[in-house]
């Protein structure tokens, strides 16, 4: 009892500390202590409710005595006073459930069908009209905690208007926190709603607050635009892509602040990316080059930990959430098996403590975990899979060598006990089947040669088969590389590799092939498939070559960003996607250069970009005094950028001048060029001040505008 308290008063001291002066207030006569650690209640022994487990059920009997009384009059309350006070009841009996161990979700669910069967869903929205400022803030955070899935049905079917007219507020930071995370969870309802919500407005309003600094908003908008890109649907994603979503993710996945707003923010772009029709836009925007770093860096035990430790995510994901991951892990995208594989060990580690792990066989997740560490070449996506296996209490296989072709017998043996065919094995010995008979068999050699009489063990045998044939390595046999065109066109195309390539065809050649050869000669049965190929290699063969268009990629970026990690990185992402939006290419380095070339490349991108802005945050020249053997990096790109006379414009974020004789000298010029100060507020305005340096003054041109001089004197003059 004394450390389920403990626990609880932990969790409720966490959410003081995270909303602040804008957490609700409850009233002092409400009991301090969780209504589901007491032993008082309904002494009434009510029948457990169909679904409910008893747990749950003796924990609702407690609290929906009270919760009937507090809706009752919330709902005739007339003075602000009192909504306040009942809305904070209400709040706080919410909260207490959404932490309890074990049973929190069930419970909760069961409170909020209970606020929206009486009435007071509807009354919330009416609040959310409220000209009292402060009853408006708490009637919108009450409903943030309440949007379970019904709940969030009543308020698509009559309350987004409600919700989208508060939120041209944009401004407004207290309504801003709860309005982003009422918009979070209504992009999870239906591909209808993610469709009225983006048309409306709504999306917009997330993708702005994507500008602001507050971690409370940030969070909700990377979870907000998560749910968008899994639950919204192909079309709704091609929405998103034209209102720049992906670029705007930049900034969120590379926040340096809060690795689950960087989650999430991957999340959503590599969902997008596993859109075939958008994956060249969502590449473009330079967000998913960001994904596989991230996820390496993290332990999935430890962010399960941090997950458990955040009010919204104490009970981890639902089943149907989870299952939206599974086509992740077949996704021939590494950026998505990456990040699905991580994310099924972070709920297994929740699961476990739940006891709840056989979530994860319901859900089909286990079949492509195996899949992923037999097949997989990648590490870290392997490791994590193998990692998830072992959380889950499933048995890890172990990694099959691609190389089919080459098999000898014994190696098919290993391979069909490993998928449960040992039955099997002294047909397969007798006939010698090797990895090039492997990969030649039909069913009717399986029936007749192979003793394989039922035809559902032949179709189980066959989908085993064809998954071998995907992942298989045929480079010792395919010279043309037709199995990297065949998965480009469709990585199920890939199993039809060793039929073409021993029938003698390869990339070159394939355009000549008629429909009927491919059905009779390389046993490619699906029609359609047979279609999709043959089209696929005649567009190939009339396509032009490719050819430089605009600007080619040696002439460099037209911006190169420097900045100092520690402080200045949110404001370096935010100016890459302001600059991206307005035509401008900016380099910013997202620690992929390789080990040992870093220096290289990186002084390489300061000489061939035109123009460097600096970004002078906090503290950005610090390491750079006493610097004398030009070790410190900001340094080093200082100096390049002066040495080969860039345009330099340096932004400052509450930044404080240093004593120029405090800097090494061949950096001291840069205290000469004019400053942009800026506005997080006016980012706008700030932006087309930056660019019109862009686009030809220098920010040595005292004319232009600008702020003075870093060193406070006059600025040189052009040379």
């Amino acid at each position: 009892m004394v450390l389920i308290l403990l626990l609880s008063a932990y969790k409720i001291f966490r959410y003081l500390n995270m909303f602040n002066s804008d957490r609700l207030v409850v009233p002092s006569y409400v009991n301090s202590m969780c209504w589901w650690q007491t032993s008082g209640g309904t002494d009434r022994n009510n029948d457990v409710s169909p679904g409910i487990s008893v747990d749950a059920q003796t924990s609702l009997d407690k609290v929906l005595p009270d919760l009937h009384v507090t809706i009752s009059n919330l709902k005739q309350a007339v003075d602000a006073q009192s909504i306040r006070n009942n809305i904070a009841e209400i709040f706080q009996m919410v909260e207490e459930a959404w932490v309890m161990p074990a049973v929190g979700r069930e419970v909760a669910q069961g409170l909020c069908e209970t606020i929206r069967l009486e009435g007071a869903l509807d009354r919330l929205l009416s609040l959310l009209q409220s000209s009292e400022a402060s009853v408006k803030y708490q009637a919108c955070q009450l409903l943030e905690q309440v949007l379970v899935a019904d709940n969030r049905d009543r308020i698509a079917r009559v309350g987004l208007g409600v919700i989208l007219n508060l939120s041209k507020d944009r401004a407004d930071p207290r309504l801003a926190r709860s309005l982003s995370g009422i918009l979070e969870h209504m992009f999870k309802h239906t591909e209808e709603t993610c469709n009225q919500l983006i048309c409306d407005g709504g999306l917009d309003y997330i993708l702005f607050w994507c500008r602001w600094t507050d971690p409370v908003v940030l969070r909700h908008c990377a979870v907000a635009l998560a749910n968008c890109a899994m639950y919204s649907g192909p079309s709704n994603q091609h929405l998103m892509i034209e209102r720049r979503a992906a670029e705007w993710l930049f900034p969120l996945a590379f926040s340096k602040e809060d690795d689950l707003i960087r989650f999430h923010a991957c999340l959503a772009v590599t969902v997008l990316a596993t859109n075939k029709e958008i994956e060249k836009d969502v590449e473009r925007s330079g967000t998913l080059a960001l994904v596989e770093p991230f996820i390496s860096s993290l332990d999935p035990q430890e962010f399960a930990r941090s997950l458990l430790d955040s009010s919204d995510n104490t009970q981890g994901r639902t089943g149907d959430d989870l299952q939206r991951l599974v086509p992740m892990l077949d996704s021939s995208r590494l950026e998505a098996q990456c990040i699905a594989a991580f994310y099924l060990c972070v709920e297994a580690a929740i699961k476990s403590q739940q006891k709840n792990i056989k979530l994860f066989n319901e859900i089909g997740a286990t079949q492509s975990l195996r899949r992923i560490v037999c097949y997989c070449t990648d590490g870290t996506v392997s490791s994590l899979a193998k990692r998830a296996l072992q959380m889950m209490g499933e048995e890890v296989p172990r990694r099959i060598a691609r190389s089919v072709p080459n098999w000898k017998p014994l190696e098919v043996q290993h391979w069909l006990q490993q998928i449960g065919f040992s039955n099997y094995l002294d047909k397969f010995m007798d006939n010698q089947i090797d990895g090039d008979l492997l990969l030649r068999l039909t069913e009717s050699e399986l029936r007749d040669d192979l003793i394989m009489t039922s035809s559902i063990t032949r179709k189980r045998f066959m989908r085993e088969l064809v998954e071998l044939k995907t992942f298989a390595n045929y480079s010792m046999c395919d010279r043309s590389n037709l199995a990297g065109w065949l998965g480009s066109v469709d990585p199920r195309f890939r199993q039809y590799t060793y039929n073409l390539v021993t029938s003698g065809i390869d990339r070159n050649f394939l355009h000549h092939v008629t429909e009927q050869q491919l059905e009779e000669d390389c046993h490619i049965s699906i029609g359609f498939h047979r279609v999709r190929i043959l089209s696929a290699a005649r567009e190939m063969l009339h396509s032009p070559l490719p050819c430089s268009v605009g600007k080619s990629s040696a002439d460099g970026p037209d911006v190169f960003i420097s900045y100092r990690r520690s402080t200045g990185s949110q404001l370096a992402s935010l100016l890459k996607v302001h600059l991206y939006l307005r035509g401008f290419s900016a380099f910013i380095d997202v620690e992929k250069l390789e080990a040992g070339k870093f220096e290289d490349k990186l002084i390489h991108s300061v000489i061939s970009a035109r123009n460097f802005v600096l970004i002078l945050s906090t503290g950005a020249l610090d390491k750079c005094m006493g610097d004398n053997d030009c070790k410190d990096w900001v340094h080093k790109e200082i100096a390049t950028a002066l040495e080969n006379s860039k345009n330099i414009i340096p932004v400052t974020d509450h930044f404080e001048w240093p004593n120029p004789m405090t800097l090494p000298e061949d950096m001291r010029a840069v205290l000469k060029f004019n400053g942009i100060k800026w506005s997080h507020e006016y980012q706008d305005a700030t932006i087309e001040k930056i660019i019109r340096f862009l686009q030809g003054r220098t920010s040595r041109d005292s004319s232009a505008g600008s702020e003075n001089s870093l060193d406070g004197t006059s600025p040189l003059a052009q040379a």
